[in-house]
């Protein structure tokens, strides 16, 4: 064994790095290897110049050049190590060959091929039609509201661009009826105040945008327009009374806006009698109403979700359970129990629209 005074200046003797490449090898002082060793032939220019041009010809799926010259590397240095006579030079020469190797393969990555990121951006789709404009934004606001708050039940007649709004936002082309045949066997229909069929849908469910964007959700009433506004009259005052005595059970707290709505019967009948439902199961508190429909008065589209919250968490469980079971059209279109943004767990039932008339009269009507 050479004694280790030996050793080093034979190490330091036999390393040798070509800067313009990044390259790092060993060159044995065994005259059977030779002076022209493989860092002579990387560090030839003829060599790094073909190097290059050969790699704008890389055909697809092809191994990167960088790959190609470590596995050259590698090979060589397999077959030379084998005929070293010193095993710390071997060590010293297989270090620095995996560290040429990741090196220039990680040069290769970087500025041979450019990556999949580095593209250019392609340019952005032009939007569809029926959402270009003022008018676009209307369509957009009618058919999320249509979508998210509408009876899945109803046929719903459109013009073409608001049906191809609509089909955009969910609501299957089954669904939907050209309005310029007429909107006959349509439940409801969403369109321009001057579209045809919107005549024969007086009742406003709800109004998005003004002057030429307007677009109105309507809905027709089977015994006509005075009949409606008479059904109505009647709805609202049963709303009223029931809400009044809501407000005096010992087992529903409502205070503030919510309590205000329920005097004043702008609740859904549906949650009214949902609510005294949970009350004789268990005690609850009214966290706030919401859904109201936009452009329409509460006195014809009220309230048709509410918030609540009970004293523990199995009790909502319970109650959720119990809320889904209801057939229609008592059924609501979601209940979930969520956690509000400051920490508290609700139960939250949604109705969906249209409101029906008469459930407490007794006249009810889809």
């Amino acid at each position: 064994m050479i004694p280790p005074r030996t050793v080093a200046p034979r190490m330091q003797s036999g390393i040798s790095v070509d800067k313009g490449l990044g390259v790092c090898a060993a060159v044995p002082d065994d005259p059977a290897v030779g002076a022209s060793g493989i860092e002579r032939q990387l560090a030839s220019s003829q060599t790094r110049e073909a190097v290059r041009s050969a790699a704008h010809r890389t055909l697809p799926g092809a191994p990167s050049w960088g790959r190609v010259l470590a596995t050259t590397v590698s090979l060589w240095v397999g077959r030379r190590v084998a005929r070293l006579r010193h095993p710390r030079m071997a060590l010293v020469l297989t270090i620095c060959v995996v560290a040429v190797a990741a090196a220039v393969v990680s040069v290769t990555q970087v500025g041979g091929t450019p990556s999949r990121t580095a593209s250019a951006p392609r340019p952005h789709a032009a939007p569809p039609v029926w959402a270009r404009g003022a008018a676009g934004t209307v369509r957009t606001q009618a058919a999320t509201w249509v979508a998210g708050q509408l009876s899945s039940a109803e046929t719903v007649g459109c013009d073409p661009l608001m049906c191809a709004a609509l089909r955009a936002h969910g609501v299957a082309a089954s669904r939907l009826m050209p309005v310029t045949s007429g909107a006959a066997g349509a439940g409801v229909v969403v369109a321009s105040a001057s579209a045809d069929g919107q005549q024969d849908a007086p009742v406003l469910l709800a109004s998005f945008g003004s002057g030429p964007s307007l677009v109105e959700v309507r809905t027709a009433s089977p015994g006509g327009s005075a009949a409606y506004q008479r059904g109505v009259a009647a709805d609202m005052a049963a709303r009223r009374s029931a809400g009044t005595q809501l407000l005096h059970s010992q087992r529903i707290g409502v205070a503030g806006p919510a309590a205000a709505q329920l005097q004043a019967g702008q609740v859904d009948t549906r949650l009214l009698i949902m609510l005294a439902m949970l009350a004789s199961q268990h005690p609850w508190r009214v966290v706030a109403f919401g859904a109201a429909s936009p452009g329409v008065p509460l006195a014809q589209a009220p309230f048709r979700e509410v918030t609540i919250t009970g004293p523990d968490a199995a009790d909502l469980a319970t109650s959720l359970a119990m809320v889904r079971a209801q057939r229609s059209p008592y059924q609501p279109a979601q209940a979930a129990i969520v956690r509000l943004p400051g920490g508290q767990t609700v139960l939250r039932i949604d109705f969906a629209a249209p409101s029906p008339l008469g459930l407490l009269t007794g006249g009810a009507s889809g």
